[in-house]
């Protein structure tokens, strides 16, 4: 059986490999994740089938599908590549997948288990599942609970405590939310005169979104006080940072054809409400007026006004963007619904946060290579550099390069938790 168990390896390898080549030629890499599980798919009933189950057959199928299941796809890694699958089937509007979800779940939990970059898939998906849950776009509680189930029972519950920590916070928001909701009916001199829903999040398990400095119109921020009132009288241990970059409103646009409900982000109804005070206003002008960032601004901007729904007026109309354009209200804007979800820029991973979410997972590894070096020096107190290495490759369930681990090495060096042997410079002692 051994020598057909390497056959049968080396065809699984080639037929992967061939795989990863044709995805590298391909611009859109949506597919590449249920690529990859048919592949599966297809082995894993060869294995159970003619094979018998045969355990060495499920050795070799697993040594197979490492080791291109572990290949980037260009600039994204497969890890990437899943948690995105993800997100497009657990997300409303996503892509419905034909058969029962949790089987697919099962499927995807089997291929994350032969990644190498593990942190790297659960950064990704932490991301994108604070997204879909802020943004009210998560299809079902159940399957993101289920799939969450799963990585644990693989993974052990430090990998997904974060994850569960956020579906906590969502539940307790909710009873957060119906308990204002009644602090607010009945106290008389409160009047918001719209309704206010707050989302309390644990610092800890979210992933970290900067505070800005965005000038709120003036109903909003009487519902920020308000709701800061109310929280400060319910707990004085805990402050609240206000983050606005997922948030969304619903506005009253009042149009000559008719009344429309526009579902949009908070930093464009920012936007928006200054045309309730004048008519018109350049880029600069509602910069000032905002605080927003201009590169940002602009982008806002352009989905008020150059896109599929335009509720502002350009002028000029060019798709150019300078600071001395002038915005007007488009009143004569109308659509076939009563209300429309505008783009609201947050619901996709950009550019930037997939470099943060790359190099958050690489500071992070860094910490953990020194913890493991710091381990094992502790319990041996003096080792040589080989076999310092071969112990933490050992160890260590990411993919890491022996420079990489050398620069952790030095980097203690310097801070004295290690230090040369004098006699022999290749061998390290612990410093108690």
């Amino acid at each position: 059986l051994q020598p057909i168990s390497q056959i049968v390896r080396e065809h699984i390898v080639d037929v992967g490999m061939s795989l990863v080549r044709k995805e590298e030629a391909e611009k859109d890499h949506t597919n590449y994740a249920q690529q990859l599980i048919d592949l599966h798919d297809t082995y894993l009933a060869l294995v159970q089938g003619p094979f018998g189950n045969n355990t060495l057959f499920q050795k070799v199928l697993k040594e197979a599908f490492e080791v291109f299941v572990n290949k980037d796809i260009g600039n994204a890694t497969t890890a990437e590549l899943l948690s995105t699958f993800c997100d497009n089937i657990m997300k409303t509007g996503g892509d419905k997948i034909e058969g029962e979800i949790d089987t697919i779940l099962d499927k995807i939990v089997m291929l994350f288990s032969y990644l190498s970059d593990k942190d790297m898939f659960a950064e990704f998906y932490r991301k994108q599942l604070a997204k879909r849950l802020l943004l009210n776009r998560s299809a079902s509680d159940d399957d993101e609970r289920s799939l969450i189930t799963k990585l644990k029972y693989r993974c052990g519950a430090q990998f997904t405590s974060k994850l569960e920590g956020m579906l906590t916070d969502m539940n307790v928001s909710k009873d957060n939310q119906a308990a204002f909701s009644t602090w607010i009916t009945s106290n008389d001199q409160v009047q918001l005169g719209m309704e206010c829903s707050v989302t309390v999040l644990t610092t800890g398990f979210w992933p970290t979104y900067k505070v800005d400095d965005v000038t709120l119109p003036t109903e909003l921020i009487k519902c920020v006080d308000k709701f800061t009132q109310y929280y400060e009288s319910r707990t004085s241990h805990r402050k609240l940072k206000w983050i606005h970059t997922l948030g969304t409103c619903v506005l009253a646009g009042k149009f000559e054809a008719k009344p429309i409900d526009l579902v949009i982000s908070t930093y464009q109804a920012c936007i928006l409400m200054l045309f309730n005070q004048q008519e018109e206003y350049t880029t600069l002008d509602i910069a000032q007026n905002t605080k927003l960032p201009m590169d940002e601004l602009k982008k806002y901007l352009q989905t008020l006004a150059l896109s599929k729904y335009t509720i502002l007026t350009k002028n000029p109309k060019v798709k150019e963007m300078v600071d001395t354009d002038v915005y007007t209200f488009n009143r004569k804007f109308t659509d076939r619904q009563r209300k429309i979800k505008m783009s609201l820029l947050v619901t996709k991973v950009s550019q930037d946060e997939k470099a943060a979410t790359k190099a958050t997972v690489d500071e992070d590894r860094k910490h953990a290579v020194e913890a493991s070096i710091v381990r094992v020096m502790k319990a041996r107190k003096t080792l040589s550099h080989t076999l310092l290495i071969s112990e933490l490759f050992k160890q260590l369930k990411f993919p890491v390069t022996p420079a990489d681990l050398k620069k952790r090495i030095e980097s203690l060096i310097e801070r004295e938790y290690l230090e040369r042997d004098k006699d022999s410079p290749s061998t390290y002692t612990y410093l108690a």
